[in-house]
């Protein structure tokens, strides 16, 4: 879409396509302005104060009429009710929903089943498949090392908490990975708004503490951060909350600023959280640097060989061996195996790591893996992951969580913290080191080292067209080929922007440009 302004004589190009689809609506003006400088559980009681206030829905024939407007989407031309818990496709003309529940993504036994307005809110109400809702019982959200129902129409996984998830229940469930961000942000927001409520404080307390400020407890809020950052709010949620907001007239903030959760329970906890984005007062004379996400994955289980650009390092081969690491195959999926078991235990030490990477104009890193361990006399022991920087040492770093044993069931280690590598060039990877006393196998894929880094060089050209970027109420307007970014790092479109200040970069700028929405 092509704009001109008289008074330039040049034409912008506003930056969002004219076939994109429809802006979703977005909160009122003003409507957050509570949380703004808040942190930690001062935010949490403000999120509260701002949201338990709302228009409570009668549960039953209210709930599927809101539903209308939360949940259907269009298959084929088709309509249907958006199940979130299982394949199947559930007509929802003339709002008809047989074979279907209402869920509670937060299971209404946590607080014993009190029909009061957490029973009855949108935020984590679901339509449900009846028989997937069935499998999904009460148990706490986790990631899992089995599928108890395998092969049926369920999404999610039913299954044993991996080590150190699960509060100590005996069975967990793992939603679809493209709703895992859905299901977390749905839970931050319980566990704000109704922080008071008579939550129970045995049997069910698993990913809870009535005890603590902030209600999750630590593992949880790690596997929470993890999955809100790894599935990040899309139109779904972002239509979801629109239609919530039209019946309760409250929204969750977790889907509108997803960066909130990390002034709670995350790496900003200690910082204020500013709706402009920067988690401090903005300088305006201070130049800021938007920031792009950059993402490198190895040891992919696709691949038919390990990536040329890995190193093997054996420091001590075992005896009768030729091998520590190798590249291995089963039913048709790839890992990395590390092995020292030659008729029995032999000791050896191995590395297998990845090219340098420069993280010298990183702000954020994190690395993330799947392994496996059917025989664990001594894997914790022996498997270590290991980073070291240019010509420097290998220093290992704790590994969060492990898989199951007694099994070869994949566990997906997520999101362990790098930040302590930023600004310099690094190596990342893993040591085995074995003992004639134990010797056990380790297979591990999918790796995914996660950089977010702050955008700088920007040219200077002979020919500066910097000074077209204009605001007009709630757009920014620049020429062709400019990219927008909030302070956060993330990159926007121009049109219904949130007031706050946007970067907007361009090769052909001598420098970026700062603008304020108001």
């Amino acid at each position: 879409m092509k704009i001109r302004i008289p008074s330039i004589g040049k034409t912008l190009i506003l930056l969002a396509a004219a076939t994109a689809a429809p802006a979703m609506a977005s909160a009122p003006a003003g409507y957050y302005n509570s949380l703004d400088g808040l942190k930690g559980p001062e935010l949490m009681r403000a999120i509260r104060a701002l949201c338990e206030d709302h228009t409570a829905i009668s549960y039953g024939s209210g709930t599927w009429n809101a539903f209308l407007d939360t949940d259907v989407r269009t298959v084929n031309g088709q309509q249907y009710w958006w199940d979130m818990y299982s394949s199947n496709l559930v007509s929802s003309s003339g709002g008809s929903h047989s074979g279907l529940n209402i869920e509670h993504s937060v299971a209404n036994s946590w607080w014993g089943g009190t029909k009061n307005d957490a029973y009855k809110d949108l935020a984590h109400l679901n339509p449900s498949d009846s028989q997937a809702n069935s499998h999904k019982s009460n148990y706490p959200l986790c990631e899992v090392s089995t599928d108890k129902y395998a092969g049926t129409s369920d999404l999610g996984k039913v299954g044993k908490p991996v080590n150190g998830q699960g509060g100590g229940s005996g069975w967990g469930y793992e939603p679809a990975d493209e709703y895992k961000g859905d299901f977390a942000r749905a839970f931050m927001y319980m566990f704000c708004v109704y922080q008071n409520i008579s939550w129970k404080t045995s049997n069910t307390d698993w990913m809870y503490d009535k005890s603590s400020d902030l209600m999750l407890k630590p593992w949880a809020q790690t596997l929470l951060l993890n999955w809100s950052a790894a599935d990040p709010v899309g139109d779904k949620e972002r239509s979801r909350n629109d239609g919530i907001y039209k019946h309760q007239h409250n929204r969750n903030p977790f889907i509108d600023y997803p960066d909130l959760a990390d002034h709670i329970w995350g790496a900003k906890k200690d910082q204020p959280f500013r709706l402009d984005g920067s988690g401090d007062p903005v300088d305006p004379g201070k130049p800021t640097e938007p920031v792009t996400d950059e993402t490198y994955t190895w040891l992919s289980e696709t691949n038919t060989g390990m990536e040329a650009d890995w190193t093997i390092e054996n420091v001590q081969l075992p005896d009768g061996g030729s091998y520590v690491w190798s590249w291995k195959e089963y039913n048709g999926k790839s890992y990395l195996n590390g092995s020292a078991y030659i008729n029995g235990p032999k000791a050896a030490k191995a590395y297998a790591y990845s090219p340098l990477v420069d993280l010298t104009n990183a702000t954020e890193a994190s690395f993330s893996f799947s392994h496996a361990a059917k025989f664990q006399a001594n894997i914790r022991d022996l498997g270590k992951f290991v980073v070291r920087e240019e010509n420097g040492e290998w220093e290992e770093v704790e590994i969060p969580v492990w898989p199951s044993s007694g099994t070869w069931t994949f566990a997906t280690t997520p999101g362990i913290d790098l930040s302590d590598w930023t600004g310099k060039k690094v190596q990342i990877g893993f040591k085995y080191e074995s003992t004639d006393q134990g010797a056990d196998t380790w297979e591990i894929k999918n790796a995914k080292l996660a950089v977010k880094r702050s955008q700088t060089g920007v040219s200077a050209p002979d020919e500066d067209d910097s000074f077209l970027v204009e605001v007009w109420g709630n757009m920014i307007c620049a020429p062709a080929g400019a990219r927008i970014f909030d302070l956060n790092g993330r990159e926007v479109s121009g049109l219904d922007l949130q007031r706050g200040i946007y970067i907007v970069a361009k090769p052909g700028f001598r420098k970026s440009v700062k603008v304020m929405v108001k």
